[in-house]
């Protein structure tokens, strides 16, 4: 596949058409998605992730540590797994596992989590686990890949050399490389394996999904830019425009090494440094610390030239289709663009239906600010119990089709007497094969 350096390609001032083949043609049967979806996701490899190297052959899981917890209803447990593109010592990478997992005969779904270092433990861990019956994988992604410039020099840095990718997608490995794991277990149900994360972690989160289709269900928390939320338009709760959003260029200047170098020519920067840059210098916190006292707070939330890019958030949303993808957001976390993160919901749908999943892409907003509250995880575990069970939602909260909207949800009051956000597509003017 070839992709087009920056400066010749077109301006798109609209969500790009996830439909539109390599060769300008446009996808018209469910059966040429396979396809498209491959191309897609080279895409983003290019522009945005950078490419992963192929999955291991020798992961291998080893247990530490098991003890009963919640009156012996459950089990904490902690794992090492290893794995590496050989066999050699020194080209190994470790990371730790911290299981929770219910007691109870036969299978269970298995949420895998990247946590920030540090940070363990689901906030409503037993209702998640013992009432609704998950197994919960956390680890701390850091274990992979520093979140600094220092991940340029860690673990899978230094394992995997020849390959371009950022944190991100280094990151998402921990998720796959559980499911490696998993699959040799006696409890884990693999057609119901779940990946969550939040912030930089719901980013993580969506790329794995993506690239790891064992991944059955995707619940992305305040991923805002580069996750679920949208380059081209920002906006808080008030709508476009309102507030200060992250935008591409703020994103590639603070955190250069979570994406290729490829993504740091888009948007609005102020600064030049690249993760190559930052892999080259000698003393890479020192490097770090002067590239944040280069960045001018002031200058945030400019955009620059997102128009450029051939993709947008929706593209990242819609490679999760067919497979379920539910989007936690507060309404007060204007930095994650919860203005743009309903219109790529909106438009990845689009795809959603095509593919006959009306109902598996969910958006879920709630009021109060940036974080993974107990009541998002009840929602996510509530979503699960849906999309595996068939089990009817108990949150009326969570819209899961724009043109099937629950009647119950204050959203849908909207509406009365005035333009239907549902059927105004204001951001985009293509519509799915057949429903033009």
């Amino acid at each position: 596949m070839k992709f087009l350096p920056k400066e010749e390609l077109q301006r798109i001032c609209e969500l790009p058409d996830p439909f539109v083949k390599e060769d300008g043609s446009r996808v018209q049967s469910a059966e040429e998605w396979t396809g498209q979806r491959e191309y897609l996701k080279e895409m983003l490899a290019h522009y945005m992730y950078g490419h992963m190297p192929p999955a291991p052959t020798n992961t291998k899981g080893e247990l530490l540590y098991s003890r009963k917890i919640y009156g012996g209803k459950a089990i904490a447990e902690t794992i090492r797994i290893t794995f590496g593109p050989d066999d050699k010592k020194e080209h190994q990478v470790s990371m730790l596992v911290h299981m929770t997992r219910p007691v109870r005969e036969g299978k269970v779904p298995v949420i895998t989590w990247n946590q920030f270092k540090g940070r363990y433990g689901c906030p409503e861990e037993e209702k998640v686990v013992v009432e609704h019956g998950y197994a919960v994988a956390e680890f701390d992604k850091e274990d992979l890949a520093a979140d600094s410039a220092l991940a340029m020099q860690g673990p899978l840095a230094k394992a995997y050399p020849e390959y371009d990718w950022g944190a991100i997608a280094m990151w998402s490995w921990g998720h796959s490389r559980i499911i490696d794991y998993l699959a040799g277990t006696d409890y884990a149900d693999m057609d119901k394996i779940a990946a969550t994360g939040h912030s930089r972690g719901g980013k993580v989160a969506l790329c794995a999904a993506i690239y790891d289709e064992r991944i059955a269900l995707c619940a992305a928390s305040g991923s805002g830019c580069g996750g679920a939320g949208c380059y081209r338009y920002l906006g808080g709760r008030l709508g476009e425009g309102t507030g200060v959003c992250e935008t591409a260029g703020s994103i590639a200047d603070f955190f250069p090494f979570w994406w290729n170098d490829e993504f740091g020519k888009y948007g609005c920067r102020q600064t030049d440094v690249t993760r190559a840059t930052m892999k080259a210098a000698e003393n890479q916190m020192e490097a770090m610390k002067a590239l944040i006292s280069s960045v001018d707070p002031a200058k945030f939330g400019t955009t620059g030239d997102e128009e450029y890019l051939p993709f947008d958030l929706h593209t990242v949303k819609a490679l999760i289709a067919p497979r379920a993808l539910i989007t936690t957001d507060g309404l007060g976390d204007t930095w994650a663009n919860p203005y743009g993160t309903q219109i790529t919901w909106m438009a990845a749908d689009e795809v959603y239906q095509f593919l006959g999943a009306d109902g598996k892409n969910a958006i879920h907003l709630r009021e109060g600010g940036h974080e993974y509250k107990g009541s998002d995880w009840l929602v996510v575990a509530d979503f699960c119990d849906w999309i595996f069970y068939g089990k009817e939602p108990v949150t009326s909260l969570i819209p899961t089709s724009y043109e099937k909207p629950d009647p119950n949800n204050p959203m849908a009051a909207m509406t009365s007497g005035r333009m239907d956000w549902r059927s105004e597509r204001l951001h985009y003017g293509w519509r799915r094969p057949g429903a033009e």
